[in-house]
This record gives structure tokens, sequence and C-alpha cells, in this order.
């Protein structure tokens, strides 16, 4: 028979009471029937088989409480291994696992086993990654930011007696309707860990996009109000020029040293060095004198403005509290006169005039001048705010030049000192001008080389932008594709489960008219539904009926649907529950064993029933022994 992956299957299940052994059952592929009386402790079995492969929130009997622990043996994608839990009323319990069978797992030192928690953490996963990994299923993150886990998808494939009317899910007070529909969406194979990886990868992406263009738009920032430019060949080329500028200045000056003489236009130029010098001295410090006092009459303006601007805002509250005062004693009766405080005559009911004097109150002209002034300083409010913010931006462009003239004029004012104070002749004069020039242009030069690196960065951050960006790109034009495809997909799985739904229903029998007439069969994760001809309220055994269809239904869709994710497995208990009559409990019976018939993979189906259909007691299809009030399920045993 064909192994779809993924495949779980159980083998057998062992529950220990200490040292005893107070449970024993075998288990087989294809439909397994637990049969017993009422109370004798089928759904203690189902519940025990069910927290074993990682269920939480058992509504725990009390001899199960008695027991210490469940070892249940089985097949996750053909491959055999042993699950053990330690029964106790605290939640999120750890699993521990033996990747082998039952009995050698018994023979096993603790070393051999491996203990894994139920949530994962940075350093350890969880026993349900690890069964995932095991089933060949991806890992799914749910709500927030936990993954999915094997309790999770149990509340779907085990359903439960006491969930009679939840006919998706098994109950749970911590649910949400995020968390069904991923479930549904996981189980069904719409969650597609392709697409999950793409947008996590696309958020990681429009991260680091975001932190590149934060980075280039500071470097830019900072370059734009130091005037400096970024343009790698454009500082090439002014290496380059200054290199040959450098070189032809030292041969000069090295020419220079050697000939100890002048051309006589170069003589001139020596000899008018200082006047030079002192002329470009007395321009920087005009400059720089200009430059501060412009500062310091723009931050008197900005100071200014910011008062006006602080005067409009407390008139235009002062108008508004104007308006309210107005509004408010203008719908004030007197009955005494506030003058002599004589009561006044019954006052007038004509709106257009004072009902205190009689005058009239005019046609709003009031209300009209009140507006015209708030539009006025509303106006006045903007022009001002925006010439502070133009007056600041100015200021701020002379704070960073005013250093850089004062340390011209600091530069200049060394040079021309050195020249006054000794006497030099027309050679020396030359030799110093070529040297200051020769330092000039070394410090042009490493200034140059620096802003070339930072060409450099800016180029490395454009191009890694570019390539992330065309990345995201790429990622965004995949997930239109996988959500086409998943989109795609859902309807697939629902037109399938529907079907079989409708199918199976009409097998029931008679009883029910939607079943009978049944149309349409559809169902909801998030609103935890299952409709048949659009209707949901049906009669208890009905709805018990219902159930399980659709369990059997999503176990049919899973066996037709490679990509689904069911495990092929499902726990059915309450057959009979709901008041159903006999007849009706064994035509269920013999619809889930007939549907299991067709199917050509691999597949477990475990059910529980009071009152099996005869025509499966004598069957393989029975495992263990029958259960009744007098020997019960388990073996406890008093200690």
């Amino acid at each position: 028979m064909t192994l779809l992956e993924p495949t779980l299957q159980v083998n057998r299940l062992v529950v220990f009471q200490g040292g005893h052994v107070a449970f024993d059952c075998a288990f087989h592929a294809g439909v397994n029937v637990i049969r017993g009386r009422n109370s004798s402790g089928k759904t203690t079995v189902m519940d025990l088989l069910a927290f074993s492969l990682g269920a939480e929130n058992i509504r725990w009997k009390p001899e199960a409480l008695r027991c210490t622990a469940t070892y249940v043996e089985v097949r996750l994608n053909g491959a055999v291994a042993c699950l053990r839990r330690e029964i106790d009323i605290a939640l999120q319990r750890p699993m521990s696992i033996f990747w082998g069978t039952l009995d050698e797992s018994l023979k096993a030192g603790p070393q051999l086993w491996e203990l894994y928690p139920f949530k994962r953490s940075a350093h350890r996963i969880s026993f349900s990654q690890a069964l995932f990994d095991a089933l060949n299923m991806p890992q799914a993150q749910g709500e927030g930011a936990s993954n999915l886990t094997m309790h999770q998808l149990l509340r779907v494939l085990y359903a439960d007696q006491p969930s009679v009317h939840s006919p998706i899910f098994r109950l749970d007070n911590f649910d949400s309707p995020l968390t069904r529909e991923m479930v549904g969406g996981y189980l069904g194979g719409v969650y597609d860990d392709l697409l999950y990886a793409a947008q996590l990868r696309l958020r990681e992406l429009e991260a680091q996009i975001s932190k590149q263009e934060t980075e280039l738009r500071s470097i830019f920032n900072v370059l734009g109000r130091s005037e400096q430019s970024t343009n790698l060949e454009f500082l090439d080329t002014k290496i380059v020029e200054l290199e040959a500028a450098r070189n032809a200045l030292t041969a000069s000056l090295a020419r220079l040293k050697q000939e100890r003489t002048l051309p006589r236009k170069d003589a001139n130029k020596a000899r008018a060095s200082a006047d030079d010098l002192r002329q470009k001295l007395n321009i920087a410090r005009q400059q720089e004198s200009a430059s501060k006092d412009k500062l310091a009459a723009l931050d008197l303006d900005i100071a200014d403005s910011r008062l006006f601007v602080k005067e409009l805002e407390s008139r235009l509250r002062s108008l508004d509290e104007s308006k309210e005062t107005r509004s408010y004693f203008g719908n004030m009766q007197f009955r005494f006169c506030p003058s002599c405080l004589c009561e006044l005559p019954e006052a007038r009911a004509d709106a257009a005039h004072c009902h205190l004097c009689t005058t009239p109150l005019g046609d709003g002209r009031g209300d009209t001048q009140l507006l015209r002034m708030r539009n006025e300083l509303s106006i006045q409010l903007k022009e001002s705010t925006s010439l502070i913010e133009n007056r600041v931006e100015e200021a701020e462009a002379l704070r960073v030049d005013i250093p850089l003239l004062s340390q011209r004029v600091r530069a200049l004012e060394r040079d021309y000192a050195a020249v006054a104070k000794s006497w030099s002749s027309d050679v020396e004069v030359a030799v110093e001008e070529a040297a200051r020039k020769l330092g000039a242009l070394d410090a042009e030069i490493r200034q140059s080389y620096e802003q070339q690196k930072l060409a450099s960065v800016i180029t490395d951050l454009q191009k890694r932008r570019d390539s992330l960006t065309a990345e995201s790109k790429r990622l965004e034009e995949s997930i239109v594709r996988l959500e086409q495809k998943q989109a795609q997909r859902k309807v697939e799985v629902a037109s399938a489960i529907d079907a079989a739904m409708v199918r199976l229903l009409k097998l029931d029998l008679p009883l029910q008219p939607e079943f009978v007439k049944a149309e349409t069969a559809n169902f909801d994760f998030v609103h935890n539904a299952v409709y048949v001809n659009n209707s949901r309220n049906f009669s208890e055994s009905s709805a018990v009926v219902l159930r399980h269809i659709f369990h059997l239904a999503l176990l049919t869709a899973s066996v037709q649907k490679p990509f689904m994710r069911v495990p092929r497995f499902i726990m059915l208990d309450g057959i009979d529950d709901g008041g159903m009559e006999k007849e009706r409990s064994h035509r269920l019976q013999e619809i889930i064993v007939e549907e299991c018939a067709t199917y050509e993979v691999g597949y477990q189906v475990i059910f529980a029933t009071s009152d099996i259909n005869p025509a499966l007691e004598e069957t393989n299809l029975v495992v263990g022994r029958f259960f009744t009030p007098e020997a019960r399920s388990l073996d406890v045993r008093d200690a």
C-alpha cells in the first residue's frame, strides 16, 4: 500500500502505574475499534492515547491520574519510535522519545532517551518540532511568534467525547480564530512553507533596505551641508590633476633651490607676496565678520519671529474663547434687571431681538467678523512659521561656514606674520610660497583620497541596496504566484471535503431531511462550523453524525490529495453520543468502515463505541478486550 507523507500510525499503547502495567493494547493499520459498555473507560483510553501523542487540556478521569506514564509506539512515515509522557494535571508536560520499538525502549537506559520540552527555547527544540521533522512536515508559525504544535493538530485529528457541539475542533478555552485558521490551512496543505519563508525573507529585506537607505540619507545630508562630492569618476580625475600639479611644483621647487635665481616676472611676484597676503587677510576678515554679523541678526530675527508666532497663537486661542463665551452667554435668559434687580416683563420670543433690551441682534455679522479675523491670523501664522524655517536653514548654513572662514583667517594671519617679522630675499620668498602651495596640495590630495574612500563606501551601500531591492522585487513576484497557488489549493481542498461530506451524509439513515437532500456541505475553520444546505442547527444525534462525517471526509480528502498534511490518522470518540438510535450508530460505523476500505494508501482510524455493529464484532478491526464497569479499561491497583 502506498505511503504518503506525512503518515502517523499507532502500533501499541502501554500505560504504567508505577511499575505495574495498567493498560496494554496493540493497534494495526486501517480501522481500529475500541468497544465497551458505557462508563467502562473507553474515553479514558482515547484521552491517554491523545495525551501520549502530544495533546493538552485532557479532562482527566480519577483512575487515569492514578497512573504515572504513557508509552506509545508509533510509525512516523514508516520509521518506528516510542514516545513517553509523565501523567500529571499540570499542563505542557515534556515528552521523551526513543528512536526504536517499545520493547527496546523498556530495556534501554535513560541515556538513550531524548527529552524534549513542550515549548521550544533558544537552545532546544520542542517535541512537536521533533515529531514534525520525523514526519517531514514543515515548521509553521501560528499566532504571535509561537510554532504550531502537535496539540493544535490533535484538536482536529481527535474528535473527543465532550466536544459534541464543536464539529471541527476539540474544545479549548484558549482558542482563537487566527489559530484555528492557521491549523486548518496547515492540515489542508494550503499553508505553503515556501510562501512563509518568502514572506519572512521579504520582511528581512525590507528592514535591511530601510537601514541602507537611512545610512545613505545620513551620509548625503552631511555631504550636502559640507558641499563635498561623492562622484568617484570626478574624484579620480581630480586626484590625477592634483598629483600632476604636485609633481610640477616639486620639480619647480627643486630647480629653484638649485639655481637660486628667479625670472623677473616671478621676482616681482615674490616681492608682492606680502601685499597679496595682507589683501587676502583683509578680505577673509571682512567675510568672517560679515558672516558673524549676519548670523547674529538672523538669530535675533528668529527669536523675534518666534515671539510673534506665540502672540498669534495666543490671539487665535482668545478668539476661540471669545466665540465660546459669546455662544454660552447668548442663550442666557434674565428674569431680573441686572441694574435695579426688578423683575423683568415677559421676554420677547423673537430670536432676532435681545430679550432684555429688545435691540435687534443683526444678521450674524459678529460671527462673520470673528471668522475673518481668525483667517487673517491663521495666514499670518503660516507665513511667520515658514519665514522662521527659512531663517533657521540660513543660520545653520552660516554656522557651518563660519568655522571654515575663521580657520582661513588664522592661517593667513600666521602666513602674514611670518612674512612681516623678517626680511627674505626674492628666492627665499618664492621657496616659502612654493612650500606652502606644496603643503596645501598634499592636504587637498589627502582629503581627496578620504573622499574617495567615502565615495567607495557610498557606492557599496548603493550596490547593496540595489541588490536587496532586486531580490525584494523577485520575492514579491514569487509571493504573488505562491498566494495564487495557495488560493487554488484552498478551493481544491474545500471542494474535495465538501463533495465527500455530501456523498457520505446521504448514506446516513433517512432521519435528517437536510442530510437526505444534501446538495451543499461546507466548513469554516475560523468559526468552527460545518454547514449542510447552509444550515448548521440540527438535532443532537445528527450533530454527532455530522461531526464524525466531517472528520471522515477530511481523511478521505487527505488520501486523495497527497499535498495535504493530515497525517492519514484520526481518532473518533462518542460514536453513540447524542441519544443516537442503535441502528443509526451501526450505520455510521458501516459508513466509516466502507469508506476506509476504498483507500489505496496507508492510514489509521481509531474509534470507540459502546454499541458495536454486530457485523464488526468478529472481525480483525476490533482491538483489545471488551470493557465493562466491572472490568474497566485501566487495571489500576491500590497501593
